[in-house]
């Protein structure tokens, strides 16, 4: 039952070759790493190379006693690193996927190492606050168009990682169709807001084609990608985290395109 359990373990958080450690963090928090995963320190030292980092893996079984799989990896990736070694400063990048990575890139290591408010949010990472420091790095990073939608929000104490994280991704690259609103964007109707064919799922990174799913916020990503998302990692969209479910009568080979209901909606 334990090597069983282990296996799950490995299969759910393993880290992919060439991930960064901070993105590979927050999608480990992000699929209940801190929730449903409980490891003493024997089970913890079987995991292997979970982080494919040596330092880190060896680091998992040190604490005593019976723990969630996220406070071992937090425990250990502050023991083995600084903030400054494992956040690579990006110069640019140039589309939204990038953009929403690097954001969460900064936003975690703010987490984990800063000395702000969001210390408070280690057990849920999307409580998080878009500090001065994340918002002036992600401006100077962001390519001219961005960086032109980035300005029309004013930065506040107030703003929320999350709600920076759907602007980016909803936002289409069409200067015309700037809002005066900062956020009235990211409140449009699903309609209006939808993935084209070209874009790219969030969940496997490959782009989305005719096989797709929308949910009710009007995030898409591939039919298949979305029902293992919804049916074993989250409730929620990978973007914007509203909750949605998908139709229980929708076949997995079904070939019409189709839309997932919501039911109960997040709010910022």
């Amino acid at each position: 039952e334990s090597q069983r359990k282990l296996q799950s373990v490995r299969e759910r958080f393993r880290r992919l070759p060439h991930q960064s450690l901070l993105l590979w963090l927050y999608e480990c928090w992000f699929a209940g790493a801190d929730v449903d995963v409980l490891l003493d320190s024997s089970e913890a030292k079987q995991l292997g190379p979970l982080s494919r980092d040596v330092a880190i893996d060896r680091g998992l079984g040190r604490r005593k006693g019976t723990h969630s799989l996220w406070k071992r990896l937090v425990g250990s990736v502050r023991a083995a690193y600084a903030a400054d070694e494992l956040l690579v400063r990006r110069d640019g990048w140039s589309s939204r996927l990038e953009g929403v990575q690097y954001l969460t890139e900064l936003c975690v290591a703010d987490v984990l190492f800063g000395n702000t408010r969001n210390s408070w949010c280690l057990d849920d990472l999307d409580r998080a606050w878009c500090t001065w420091d994340m918002w002036q790095a992600l401006r100077e990073s962001a390519p001219p168009l961005y960086a032109e939608a980035l300005a029309s929000i004013p930065w506040n104490w107030n703003l929320k990682v999350l709600k920076l994280k759907a602007f980016i991704w909803d936002y289409k690259l069409k200067p015309s169709s700037l809002p005066q609103d900062s956020f009235s964007y990211v409140e449009t109707q699903p309609g209006e807001r939808a993935a084209s064919s070209d874009d790219p799922c969030t969940i496997c990174h490959e782009e989305l084609g005719r096989n797709s799913c929308e949910l009710e916020c009007g995030h898409e990503f591939h039919r298949e990608c979305i029902r293992r998302w919804l049916q074993g990692h989250s409730s929620t969209c990978p973007i914007c985290r509203d909750f949605a479910v998908l139709p229980a009568d929708i076949s997995a080979h079904s070939s019409s395109r189709y839309k997932a209901r919501p039911w109960k909606r997040s709010g910022f």
